[in-house]
């Protein structure tokens, strides 16, 4: 019988010695150890991001704190800026109150000076008439004539009558301010401590006449001849006032500027004499912050636009190129560049020239554009609370022909001043420097070119300038070849309106030099001009003039005012003319000399008597008869008029 198989509780017994239930156990051991090192592993993971995890949650938390802490300063920061600017404001408000209440104070104090002065001057004014000390009735101690700075002060009456001022005007002219002690008080500290650093000794008869008066604000027609030192005159009564009420505010720098609102305005006929005054005010209007512009003729607009674009207090200006600037540029889109409507001192110098060149019209029409005339506590020079707001006109002209005097009253108000300086009081005909020496010499046309190099050579001195005046530009050009083809050792130029403005202003700067002494002590200069030069040239030095070519009706003014460039600022000076017998204006001439205690030489007064006797034979209706010493005495002439009989020398034949 055969044995069956094991069945299936029967332990499998490996065949090599494999126990399979050791190995699962063994497996699952293992397994085991692996799930608790992965255990392990995870539980430090997890660890290691709790880790992570609270050290994000505190750094959060630490920005949170920050922000919060930035938005805590940061609001108190914004208020201590607020309390800042509210502090700042406070500030501000407060030294705008205190600077009103200095501008305050310094107007009170000026308006109480000025009225004490007025007082003390018309106290001496009063008792001056009733000749009686003046200064008794303010300083009881002081003498009627006493010394001020170095300079003997005479008191209103012999002032006047010593200087030949006249004065006409309704009501009471303040006293003249003698001396520049009398005069610093009215224009302040800043305007004293420029004028004296100019070094001058004491006013001359216009500027210490004109001070007083501009300084109230009334209008002024002065008749002054030329180097009488009238552009001082005019200039410092409105500097002081600028001063006083301070200078016009800058414009604004952002978008188009507006234009230039001055509130002083002198009008004068040529470049050169604009020029000329602008130099004068450069000395004062720094010293008050002003600011001067000048505009002319001649030179392209667009520097002085831009120069009016910074600001203008004082404009010094021709009439064309002033009407031009007003008016701008329409059909290219440029608006003016000046407007007057804030202009309440305006001056008119030279008149009578500007009148003589045509410039009437146009001088009306900046008159237009100007504020109206009103009461002189009105007037730019017043002080107060009125001065500014309106215009105050001042007029003033060497010559005072019946025609000009016509225009003065019709540009001024009816109660202007006039002064009237080495004229009488009803004499309206022209005077001469009497601090030129004066010598007229007859001669024919052909004599005057050697008579010129004679005079140059033997008058001339070394170190010394002289002007020769012509009255074509040719002849000026020919003199200036002659004068260097003559070899005479001078520096010589010609200037005159044909020349370009560069060559002009070049060669005028030159002669300045050489009459300063900058160029060399001993060297002499020569410059041959037209009547370009006549006027408003302030060149003081030139020691002689040479009246080359008198010239027709008109000779007798220019005369004036050719000589005029020399004798300037007290300083004596010498004037030679070639007068020829088809000249015209003898008599003229002859009264002219006389006036200023000349020599006249017997052949010009034979041909002024000549002159005169035309004269008288187209007089009166009737008959008239002379007699005098010329042997020409008797006789009548028949004419339009009454009958006359002649005392002196006759003209009748």
């Amino acid at each position: 019988m055969c044995k069956g198989p094991a069945t299936d509780n029967t332990p499998a017994v490996s065949t090599d010695g494999f126990d399979a239930k050791e190995a699962e156990k063994k497996a699952q051991r293992k397994a085991e150890k692996r799930a608790a090192k992965l255990a392990a592993a995870e539980a430090a993971v997890a660890a290691e991001v709790a880790e992570v995890a609270g050290s994000v949650n505190d750094s959060v938390a630490d920005e949170e704190a920050a922000a919060k802490a930035a938005r805590k300063a940061e609001k108190k920061a914004a208020k201590l800026a607020a309390q800042l600017e509210e502090e700042r404001a406070n500030a501000k408000a407060l030294k705008k109150a205190l600077k009103a209440a200095e501008k305050e104070k310094q107007e009170t104090d000026a308006t109480m000076a000025s009225e004490e002065a007025s007082v003390k001057r018309k106290a001496a004014a009063v008792c001056e008439e009733a000749k009686e000390p003046a200064a008794a009735a303010v300083e009881p101690a002081a003498k009627k004539q006493k010394a001020e700075d170095g300079v003997a002060v005479l008191g209103a009456v012999d002032y006047r009558k010593k200087e030949e001022i006249t004065v006409t005007c309704d009501g009471e002219c303040p006293a003249p301010f003698e001396t520049f002690a009398s005069a610093c008080p009215e224009f302040g500290k800043a305007l004293e401590k420029a004028l004296l650093a100019q070094g001058y000794a004491a006013p001359t008869p216009i500027q210490a006449q004109c001070w007083p008066i501009a300084l109230q604000g009334r209008d002024m027609v002065a008749v002054a001849s030329t180097g009488s030192g009238k552009t001082c005159g005019f200039l410092l009564p409105a500097i002081a006032r600028i001063a006083e009420r301070g200078p016009t505010a800058p414009p604004s720098r952002w978008g188009r500027a507006p234009p230039a609102k001055p509130t002083v305005l002198v009008v004068a006929p040529t470049r050169e004499l604009a020029q000329q005054i602008h130099g004068e005010a450069e000395k004062f209007a720094p010293a008050v912050k002003a600011r001067s512009v000048c505009i002319f003729g001649g030179v392209p607009k667009g520097d002085q636009c831009r120069e009016l674009k910074s600001g203008c207090d004082i404009l010094i200006a021709t009439p064309g190129r002033l009407l031009d600037l007003c008016a701008g540029q329409p059909d290219r889109g440029l608006p003016p560049s000046v407007d007057l409507s804030a202009v309440n001192y305006l001056v008119l110098d030279e008149a009578d020239r500007m009148l003589d060149m045509g410039f009437e019209d146009d001088i009306r029409k900046v008159i237009e554009m100007c504020p109206q005339t009103g009461e002189p506590a009105q007037g730019g020079g017043a002080t107060g609370s009125k001065a500014g707001t309106a215009r105050q006109t001042l007029f003033f002209t060497a010559t005072w022909p019946k025609e000009v005097q016509q225009t003065a009253w019709s540009f001024t108000s009816q109660d202007a001043v006039q002064i009237r300086i080495g004229q009488s009081s009803g004499d309206n005909k022209l005077t001469a420097n009497k601090m030129v020496k004066q010598v007229v010499t007859i001669c024919d046309e052909s004599e005057k070119s050697k008579l010129l190099q004679d005079c140059l050579a033997k008058e001339l001195k070394d170190g010394e300038t002289c002007i020769v005046f012509a009255g074509m530009k040719a002849t000026c050009d020919e003199l200036e070849r002659e004068l260097h083809r003559a070899k005479i050792g001078c520096w010589c130029k010609a200037i005159h309106s044909g020349k370009e403005q560069w060559e002009r202003d070049a060669a005028l700067q030159e002669f300045r030099d050489l009459t300063a002494g900058k160029a060399g002590s001993s060297k002499r200069g020569i410059m041959v001009a037209t009547d370009v030069a006549a006027r408003g040239l302030d060149i003081p030095g030139v020691a002689l003039v040479v009246v080359y070519e008198f010239g027709g009706s008109q000779g007798v003014e220019s005369y004036v005012h050719r000589i005029g460039r020399t004798g300037r600022a007290g300083l004596t000076g010498r004037a030679f003319t070639f007068f020829t017998r088809r000249d015209k204006g003898s008599s003229e001439l002859v009264e002219l000399l006389k006036g200023a205690d000349q020599e006249v030489p017997a052949e010009l007064e034979d041909l002024a008597w000549h002159e005169w006797g035309k004269k008288s034979r187209k007089g009166g209706k009737g008959k008239g008869k002379g007699k005098g010493k010329g042997g020409k005495g008797k006789g009548s002439s028949k004419g339009k008029g009454g009958s006359s009989k002649g005392g002196g020398r006759g003209w009748g034949k």
